[in-house]
């Protein structure tokens, strides 16, 4: 009967209250062991689960002269997309010892890398605003610091590519192709670079404002030492002087000469044939008419082309013709000038403008699990699984305590009982 009642008694289990008991008698290891599972998972969130699965993305803002005709500096299309090529991110990895471990062929094979542009409707278009935001999945870097600083490095690339492309504008006649040129071709170089120089300076006046400053001086006052310096009138006046006097190069000058002196022969020639032709025509049949026209207009005409070959000979000298390259040549000074003070206008300005604005100091984190939420599951997690072990302990304890305590209150069997002395 009374082991009966005992085993009775561990069938119906333990109470809540001796439960509590229990886990209050060993609280203190409870509570070590939670904290130990809590700081074992968020450890393993912190360092391996949480890094891969994780993006990190930024926001910037990327303007330069002319952006908004997605052209680069020297007219080349510009596209968003290259700032993510492999290509570029090569050109960012290679910048920064940090980046030597990122895989940036992975990267972009397997399509952890993204940049999205923001549109806006203008006129019934949709137009690029210059906003841009690169995502990048985290497993690649070791911290957020290393992502931010290499997302940065993509667009300080995208800023550098512009710089390098306005660097290497030039506004200047290549000096072996003038010196090969005729004159008549020289001076339509000339007044071609005279016109891309102005009209360089109207469209920065335009975008700007004829005040804005660069290097202590306003874009109109470059543009009227232009203007003055490549003046069109003694453009004009070298164009006039040449179609007058016909020059070329001292090295063609005989050359010339001679064919001049031949078609001054052949012109009189047709001059005294006209003349007999003329003259025997019969009287009261008027000026005579040609194929051509009448005989008296080709006699005159011959005659107005004579006088120019003349005047062409008698120019075509070394005195003369090294005069009037000297005035081409200084012309080509001035417009050289002209073109480099351009050229350093231009890069000034997009060494001004060419900016990149981000719209967070910090990369913003998206996916992975908030480690505070990782360390609370894990303490309670770690502080129920303590809590069972720990019962479950005591429960055995408990257990063999009590099969002991009844053992010892069990009568003595009758072959138990001790013999006594007569």
């Amino acid at each position: 009967l009374f082991r009966s009642d005992m085993e009775r008694q561990y069938e119906e289990g333990l109470t809540a209250g001796e439960l509590g008991r229990m886990i209050v008698k060993r609280l203190w290891i409870v509570i070590l062991a939670a904290i130990a599972v809590a700081a074992l998972l968020t450890a393993a969130f912190a360092f391996v689960i949480n890094p891969l699965g994780r993006d990190y993305s930024m926001e910037f803002y990327l303007t330069y002269p002319g952006s908004d005709t997605l052209k680069y500096p020297d007219g080349s299309s510009f596209s968003y997309r290259e700032l993510i090529s492999p290509e570029a991110l090569a050109s960012v990895k290679a910048s920064d010892e940090r980046f030597g471990s990122i895989d940036t062929v992975a990267m972009v094979e397997k399509d952890d890398i993204s940049i999205t542009a923001e549109y806006a409707a203008v006129g019934g278009e949709y137009m690029l605003t210059g906003n841009y935001t690169i995502a990048v999945a985290g497993k690649y870097f070791s911290s957020r610091d290393t992502a931010q600083a290499f997302i940065r490095g993509i667009a300080r690339q995208a800023v550098e590519n512009v710089m390098e492309k306005a660097s290497a504008i030039d506004y200047s006649i290549d000096e072996g192709v003038f010196s090969e040129a005729s004159f008549e071709d020289k001076l339509s170089l000339l007044e071609g670079e005279r016109e891309s120089i102005l009209t360089a300076y109207d469209e920065w006046i335009e975008e700007y404002r004829a005040s804005y400053s660069v290097g202590g001086k306003s874009l109109s006052d470059y543009r009227a030492e232009a203007a003055v310096s490549c003046g069109a009138g003694e453009l004009c006046s070298l164009r006039e002087e040449l179609e007058s006097c016909g020059y070329v190069s001292l090295e063609e000058m005989d050359v010339r000469l001679e064919e001049l002196e031949r078609e001054y022969k052949l012109n009189e020639e047709k001059i005294a044939a006209l003349r007999e032709t003329l003259d025997s025509l019969p009287e009261g049949s008027g000026t005579g008419i040609s194929a051509d026209g009448s005989v008296a207009q080709m006699i005159a005409e011959l005659v107005v082309r004579n006088v120019q070959i003349k005047n062409e000979m008698s120019a075509l000298n070394e005195t003369d013709i090294t005069a009037f390259e000297g005035k081409v040549q200084k012309m080509y000074a001035s417009m050289q000038t002209a073109a480099e003070n351009l050229k350093s206008v231009t890069v000034a300005l997009y060494e001004r403008e060419a900016t990149v604005h981000f719209a967070t100091y910090r990369a913003v984190i998206s996916g992975g699990i908030s480690l505070a939420v990782v360390a609370a599951a894990g303490f309670i997690l770690g502080f129920l699984i303590a809590s069972v072990v720990v019962c479950r302990v005591e429960y055995g304890r408990q257990k063999k305590r009590e099969e002991k305590e009844a053992g010892d209150r069990l009568p003595p069997a009758p072959w138990e009982k001790p013999s006594q002395d007569a």
